[in-house]
């Protein structure tokens, strides 16, 4: 592969990649009417980084058109051996910053009551983090002396040109990809879904798997013949960091689909699940009643429609349709998710969602508002109500 050739398909790469991240910020700001969240930061650090390693790349290519490589894999340039160091430390942290904005998100879906994986999501992020450290670690000190990355004589010493760092780094990065990949498909067994959602969330989260199969193949790539040109190995590395910040991103465009259908389609529904901004409990086609809780503080279409289910299910009768054992079916559920969370507990299981920025006072629908105001404030008297009449003064006193 010719250096112009190399560049400018790099160049198309890192053009796409921050397209898709500037339609993931359009798309939150002007059509979902929320500002940026720490995961959209977080993918902007990785472009950043995606863009630091283009420039290396670039310079690199460029001096070897007057410094060309010997057959040793060896230049005359110091120059040359600056700019690869440098790039070292783009690439392997440029990798990890769509790693950190996926932790977030997860971090931000799983609702409070999942303390499970509420923990395994902490577990991932130390994982991810002590990853990096041990990456930019292995950079640094790979060489036998931090000199050898900048001297002609010892070049060979290098990080740039040590195999070793390519593998333990290449390790790291998959390892955490794996995780990564693995941990949203136990948050599905948690979800309420019907069964054309569940099959597209299961293909969103599937997505990770275009990352992996890219960084698998910059891996052969090397493993096969390791004294690659740069030409066609670094093409190879911005195409995994751009694919990383593309992937990452491509859920965040479910919105620009979502506002082509009807908005009254929810409503059709007769799958029996509750829809955002409903506080009743709807009757399933099987002839069933349901009753649902919405978690997670905000209603809206972030949440995809996903409703998540308690440890045990509130589930009335199969084919009761008498309101009376409905909506006692619904006090038990409040009693029994009360626990030791208090008033938080309450107010979720009631439907109320947080009254933050993002939440009740971004809401267009004002039937939509209605419902989780007068629903919610009615469940939460009627909770009250059984609380006080079953005489459970330890409960009260811990809101």
């Amino acid at each position: 592969m010719q250096t112009v050739t190399s560049v400018v398909l790099q160049a198309l790469l890192v053009g796409l990649a921050l397209a898709v991240t500037i339609l993931r910020c359009w798309i939150r700001l002007h059509v979902e009417h929320r500002r940026l969240a720490i995961a959209d930061y977080l993918v902007w650090g990785g472009w950043i980084c995606t863009l630091g390693w283009f420039a290396c790349s670039t310079q690199a290519l460029y001096i070897l058109v007057n410094h060309p490589l010997n057959e040793e894999g060896v230049t005359d340039s110091v120059d040359y051996l600056k700019t690869v160091f440098v790039s070292c430390y783009f690439f392997d942290t440029g990798l990890y910053f769509p790693k950190a904005s996926l932790v977030a998100f997860y971090w931000w879906l799983i609702p409070r009551g999942f303390k499970h994986l509420r923990i395994s999501v902490y577990i991932t992020a130390t994982i991810i983090g002590c990853a990096w450290i041990a990456s930019l670690l292995a950079d640094t000190f790979i060489a036998p002396s931090i000199s050898d990355n900048l001297s002609i004589e010892n070049q060979l010493n290098s990080t740039w040109n040590s195999y070793t760092d390519l593998t333990i780094n290449w390790a790291l990065n998959i390892s955490t990809d794996l995780l990564l990949f693995c941990l949203p498909f136990s948050i599905i067994n948690c979800l309420k879904l019907r069964r054309r959602q569940k099959i597209g969330l299961v293909g969103v989260f599937s997505l990770g798997a275009i990352t992996m199969a890219i960084s698998l193949a910059r891996f052969i790539v090397y493993s096969l013949d390791y004294n690659v040109s740069d030409t066609i190995g670094n093409a190879w590395c911005t195409a995994e960091m751009c694919t990383a910040v593309v992937v990452v991103s491509l859920p965040s465009l479910k919105s620009l689909i979502i506002r082509t259908t009807p908005t009254n389609t929810a409503n059709r529904s007769n799958t029996g699940y509750l829809q955002p901004g409903s506080g009743k409990p709807v009757i399933s086609s099987r002839g069933g009643t349901y009753t649902a809780r919405i978690e997670g503080g905000t209603v809206d279409e972030e949440e995809m429609e996903l409703t998540f289910l308690d440890r045990k299910a509130s589930l009335t009768p199969t084919g009761t349709t008498d309101e009376t054992k409905m909506q006692d079916g619904k006090d038990n559920h409040v009693e029994r998710s009360l626990g030791d969370t208090g008033l938080d507990a309450l107010i979720n299981n009631a439907g109320i969602p947080s009254h933050t920025e993002g939440s009740i006072e971004n809401m267009t629908d004002l039937t939509e508002v209605l419902n989780v105001n007068v629903f919610g404030a009615h469940n939460v008297t009627r909770a009250f109500l059984l609380i006080l009449k079953n005489s459970q003064l330890k409960k009260i006193a811990k809101m």
